[in-house]
């Protein structure tokens, strides 16, 4: 009898562990079932951000590109303001030697002017001089001829 009340006690304590065990089993299961679903859902998610990351990472790769392109567009754009600015530097330097030498042959023409006033004004005296010589000749002239008029009679 002694063995039937320890088998009983064996039991009446096994079986509800046993039954709690298969609770736990399928607690477990269900929760194994929702962790393989949020496993799929994680690596879902993973999936869309590395695709993500690669358009991403493309993107960054030719805005990259781009900036290299900008900024190689841009030292281009550097030398030819400084070639621009040198032009324009020798083109102001050129237009000041120009508006001296302008003044300069300004002058002289001015020069040239007064000088050409007193040549002409000389030219009208000396031209006077001479009408006055001609006039003058041509009444030697005639008095020579009278003369010689006189003297042929």
């Amino acid at each position: 009898m002694k063995r039937i009340l320890i088998l009983t006690c064996t039991i009446a304590l096994v079986y509800p562990i046993a039954l709690t065990g298969c609770n736990i089993g399928a607690e477990q299961k269900a929760e194994l079932e929702n962790l393989k679903a949020a496993l799929k859902k994680t690596e879902s998610e993973r999936d869309d951000l590395k695709a993500r990351i690669g358009i991403v990472t493309q993107t960054r790769d030719n805005l990259q590109e781009q900036f290299t392109e900008l900024a190689g567009s841009r030292d281009q754009l550097k030398k030819e303001v400084e070639e621009l600015t040198a032009s324009r530097d020798t083109l102001q330097k050129q237009v000041q030697e120009l508006m001296l030498s302008h003044a300069a042959a300004d002058a002289k023409a001015q020069s040239a002017q007064g000088k050409f006033e007193n040549l002409k004004t000389q030219l009208q005296i000396e031209t006077q001089k001479v009408r006055q010589l001609e006039s003058q000749l041509k009444q030697i002239q005639s008095a020579i001829a009278e003369l010689q008029n006189k003297i042929n009679l």
